[in-house]
């Protein structure tokens, strides 16, 4: 005999659900589910449940689903009928859609290339594809809501912009809103413009509030909305009305920077657009900074609901525990292009090692002696490792670069300057500034004039703002060629206000500031030689100089690997000119004959490069697991420290 199911009924009552059946207030596990997780009260006949942090609709379903998994038979009607119905429906959705992606990326079926061709052309789309760009086209038109997570220089904006082309011929969506980072609003008019002429109107959403809220009042269909992250964090609001009348096609890029596993404002911000967004696409290359968890935010503005990743804390069980059944799962809904499908040519790499002498040398030799000091009071290996983090073997880094940089603080590295040495150290550093130039910006400064007598541009990198100050001079003072400076003090943009005050204080700036994009244009379109001036942390990311620049010289690297590959990709990805040579200059300060710290750092980032070149550039969904604060990644990990204190008791590197 068939034994019967209990019988449950389910009502909404304002803002609660009534749950009510003959058995439901005895039934053990039904009171664990309804007191303990759902915070349900009892009353006659059933449970009454709070919405709480749910949306009515979310509850009813998530009620009825336990109920449903449980045996029970569930009548519903009314609200909870229509709730339950819609929420099954977009089940299915889900589902097919995941699976046709699944299809397509395994190769048994065929996509219909020659149809979204002629849609692309008919929309007035007229950028060449390549083979790797058409098949992360197919994948974004399938996938609906998809993750471009190919390698930094493989064309992601132009493949987006097709997708988004299809997208708006087809009359699925009529507006197109980009939320990234303020430097990528220039690639994304650029290409824009490449791509489509006049066919899509780009607007940057700047200025004050009234000024905002006129651009998302005269939004219309072509259009394409950038913004910042703060600015979407400060205009939910207004947002989430501009969704509300139009057929959005959100697009986060750079979607790696908005991926806080726990608090934020950015993040929830997005993930309350995402859901008005008729279709959604996330962009970047380095999606897992630290570690899988940090695809949790990203994975939820594709899919709001939880489809690709539950609650937060299952998902960081699932990644703790099996990370590649994750990756399994949401790989339908990613596309992945490695470097090694964008067909370029290799890069060479020349190293030139730099005698330091005279003033500079002594202080290097002092600076050393002083962490010899420090190291002697500390009794063991492990003290001795700690000893020397807290010292910040960045100052033996900034002695080899430039001592100059002693005398001054660096805001970034949160760096004070020295001034608790001994005498004889803090004279060399007095007097050194007005006695002598830095021995590897000298070296530098003859591999600029030599690409400039060839006529070639050269991007210049040191991650020490000071340094670029001066060395910028030093070139226009020797070299006497045009020399470019951007640093974190230069704001992205081509106006003369920042956003929104939460993101650089909303201040005027002067009427000649230049700003980025203004300055990488007039470099790049110098005609003949010119020097770009820089530092990866503030130029590794959204902006191409491949166009024109093929050369680079590092004054200086610290021992952030990640940093230093992400700064080669802005003159070594897609459109490099044909017959092209990139060549990338090291230099490497000796002292005596011997390795300096620099020599340290060049074989630090030889050993890692082909692990963090394999995730960064790898057909592989990998985590980089860098630090949270880039200053531990910069100083150095265990193995790293180890090696600089043998160094420095032992006298020589390694």
């Amino acid at each position: 005999m068939t034994e019967q199911k209990a019988s449950v009924e389910l009502n909404v009552d304002g803002d609660d659900l009534l749950v009510s059946g003959p058995t439901i207030l005895i039934d053990r596990r039904a009171r664990l589910f309804f007191q303990g997780m759902i915070g349900a009260s009892p009353v006659e006949g059933g449970w009454r449940c709070p919405r709480r942090r749910l949306t009515t609709p979310q509850l009813i379903f998530r009620v009825y689903e336990w109920l449903e998994a449980r045996g029970f038979q569930v009548s519903r009607g009314g609200i909870a009928e229509a709730a339950i119905e819609r929420e099954l429906a977009r089940r299915r959705s889900f589902e097919r859609t995941r699976e046709a992606a699944r299809r397509l990326k395994s190769g048994e079926v065929d996509y219909p290339y020659a149809a979204v061709d002629e849609a692309l052309r008919d929309f007035g789309f007229s950028r060449s594809l390549r083979e790797h760009q058409r098949t992360a086209v197919a994948h974004g038109l399938t996938a609906v809501n998809a993750a471009n997570f190919s390698v930094p220089g493989a064309g992601k904006t132009a493949t987006t912009l097709a997708v988004a082309s299809a997208h708006l011929h087809a009359g699925t969506v009529d507006l197109i809103v980009v939320v990234g980072p303020l430097a990528c609003f220039d690639p994304w008019e650029r290409e824009t413009a490449a791509s489509l002429g006049d066919r899509l109107l780009t607007r940057r959403v700047r200025g004050h509030s009234r000024q905002r809220r006129e651009i998302y009042n005269t939004a219309s269909r072509g259009q394409l909305i950038l913004l910042s992250y703060a600015t979407a964090a400060a205009d939910e609001g207004e947002l989430a009305e501009l969704f509300e009348h139009h057929k959005v096609m959100l697009i986060v890029d750079e979607s790696h920077r908005v991926k806080r596993f726990k608090g934020g404002v950015w993040a929830p911000a997005l993930m309350g657009l995402s859901k008005r967004a008729v279709v959604r696409i996330i962009l970047s290359g380095t999606p897992m900074p630290q570690s899988g968890r940090d695809l949790y935010a990203q994975l939820n503005y594709l899919w709001p609901d939880g489809q690709l990743t539950g609650t937060r804390d299952v998902f960081a069980n699932r990644v703790d525990r099996d990370f590649d059944s994750v990756i399994e799962e949401v790989s339908p809904f990613v596309v992945r292009t490695p470097k090694a499908a964008l067909g370029l040519p290799p890069y060479s790499v020349q190293r030139h090692e730099v005698p330091l002498v005279g003033i500079q040398a002594e202080i290097y030799q002092l600076v050393a002696s002083r962490f010899r000091q420090q190291l002697s009071d500390a009794e063991n290996w492990a003290d001795k490792i700690d000893v020397l983090r807290r010292a910040r073997p960045l100052r033996l880094m900034q002695a080899a670069t430039n001592p100059n940089l002693l005398n001054t603080g660096d805001q970034f590295y949160r760096a004070s300057r020295v001034a608790d040495a001994s005498p004889t150290l803090m004279e060399r550093l007095a007097t050194y500034p007005d006695l002598e130039r830095p021995a590897k910006s000298l070296a530098a400064v003859g591999l600029v004039r030599e690409i400039a007598a060839s006529g070639g541009k050269v991007v210049c990198w040191s991650n020490f703002i000071s340094n670029l100050d001066e060395f910028s001079q030093l070139l226009r003072d020797v070299v006497k060629i045009p020399v470019y400076q951007i640093d974190g003090r230069v704001p992205a943009g081509n106006d003369a206000m920042h956003p929104t005050a939460s993101e650089a204080g909303a201040r005027e700036l002067p009427g000649d500031f230049d700003t980025r994009e203004q300055i990488i244009d007039r470099f790049l379109n110098t005609d003949g030689p010119a020097a770009l001036v820089t530092n990866p942390a503030s130029c590794s990311e959204s902006i191409s100089l491949h166009s024109t620049c093929h050369n680079a010289i590092y004054l200086d690297r610290t021992y952030d690997c990640a940093l230093f590959l992400q700064s080669i990709d802005r003159i070594h990805r897609l459109g490099l000119p044909e017959g092209a040579e990139v060549r990338i200059h090291v230099l490497l300060a000796t002292l005596d004959g011997c390795p300096t710290i620099d020599g340290l750092i060049d074989s630090a980032l030889e050993r890692k490069s082909q692990n963090m070149q394999q995730l960064l550039e790898g057909a592989d969904l990998l985590p980089i697991s860098l630090a949270e604060d880039p200053i531990v990644d910069a100083e150095g990990d265990g193995r790293d420290l180890a090696e600089l204190l043998a160094y420095l008791l032992g006298g020589e590197a390694g």
